[in-house]
């Protein structure tokens, strides 16, 4: 098991944590490079949620895992929408290359809000000045940097999605020595 396997919270300890017994993993979230982001978003919003764009270039260990459940709930537009909690890391050479990621980061995400697109329509925050957060009705985001790490999680329709998600997220920074 590498590093980053290590940090990944697993299935049984984020049910408990969202108190959802139905999330079951989902192999397309199971991954050892983070994924391509969205081709159709404009540029600087293709960092938000986990891309390749999230992590920047220079990691030395990726990895991501997502599970979910289905709702009833339908959006306006009508689609299903998914529960589900993601979660990434990624492991660096060092402290200083995982902070630049995700000062680029930050960088990428106020350009994105400074476009104003209604499908990238978001709150930016710095809960601390290791952690980035993004939300919006319904689900919440953040990034956390610790040592060479740089740390994804998302919560999307299960609530209080911020509560998860800063749970999940701290469970997996005090797993990093």
């Amino acid at each position: 098991m590498s590093g980053a396997d290590a940090l990944i919270v697993s299935v049984e300890d984020v049910r408990r944590i969202a108190d959802y017994a139905e999330l079951t993993p989902h192999a397309h979230a199971d991954l050892r490079h983070p994924p391509q982001g969205d081709l159709n978003a404009p540029g600087p919003c293709r960092a938000a949620g986990t891309s390749d764009l999230t992590f920047a270039e220079g990691w030395s260990e990726f990895r991501s895992a997502g599970y979910s459940g289905v709702t009833d709930d339908i959006d306006p537009g009508g689609m299903v929408m998914v529960d589900s909690v993601s979660q990434a890391v990624a492991v660096y050479p060092d402290a200083r290359a995982a902070r630049n990621a995700l000062d680029q980061l930050e960088s990428s995400l106020t350009a994105c809000m400074a476009l104003h697109d209604p499908n990238y329509d978001f709150t930016l925050d710095k809960t601390d000045a290791a952690t980035l957060r993004i939300t919006d009705q319904g689900w919440s985001h953040l990034y956390r940097v610790k040592n060479a790490v740089l740390m994804s999680v998302g919560v999307v329709g299960i609530e209080p999605a911020e509560r998860i998600a800063g749970t999940v997220l701290q469970t997996i920074t005090d797993r990093i020595s």
